[in-house]
């Protein structure tokens, strides 16, 4: 083997043990999370201020976060993305009924099951294992700011029930956030 095949292969093979490194490694160095735009968010605020379509989102997104958290649960081996999981299931869960409750007093509709955007997020993350799983699922919940500002406008809505549901929910979602910013 010539010197320049001897070298294109020392570089492959250093190529290739840093790639390993690297994706060995996820919470190292985070690929960017792609926050809302601002039109996203004023939009989210706008429909927050909507009861029934606040309910709608607002369980869709609750649902979701609990199936999410119970895949993470059941694939993770990572201690700090389990326990957020299991804080998401529990606080998650309890706003869920909470919300329910609220929307059958009133006669809203309360989805039954998952629309195809929120079955296909599942299934993307669902399809991956390991740090890929762990990963995907950490970037996820990084960006709670669509269902902040869904929240906000619920608030401000017309509905009191709802209002004082979403003020009450508000400060978990926060928490969330925050808690997901966390290495």
């Amino acid at each position: 083997m010539g010197q320049s095949a001897r070298a294109r292969t020392v570089l492959l093979a250093t190529l290739l043990v840093g790639a390993s490194v690297a994706a060995a490694t996820p919470h190292r160095h985070r690929a960017p999370v792609a926050k809302p735009t601002s039109a996203q968010l004023r939009l989210a605020s706008q429909d927050g201020a909507i009861p029934a379509t606040f309910v709608k989102k607002a369980a869709l997104d609750g649902m979701t976060e609990v199936e999410l958290a119970r895949i993470a649960l059941s694939k993770s081996q990572d201690a700090k993305v389990r326990s957020f999981a299991e804080r998401m299931v529990r606080d998650h869960g309890k706003a869920n009924e909470a919300l329910d409750a609220i929307a059958k007093r009133k006669g809203l509709s309360v989805p039954m099951a998952l629309d195809p955007e929120h079955r296909s997020l599942i299934q993307s993350l669902n399809a991956k294992s390991g740090t890929a799983f762990d990963t995907a699922y950490t970037e996820h919940m990084r960006d709670h700011s669509k269902a902040i500002a869904l929240f906000q406008g619920a608030i401000t809505g017309p509905d009191q029930d709802l209002a004082t549901f979403a003020k009450e929910t508000l400060p978990t979602l926060e928490q969330h956030e925050q808690m997901a910013q966390d290495p």
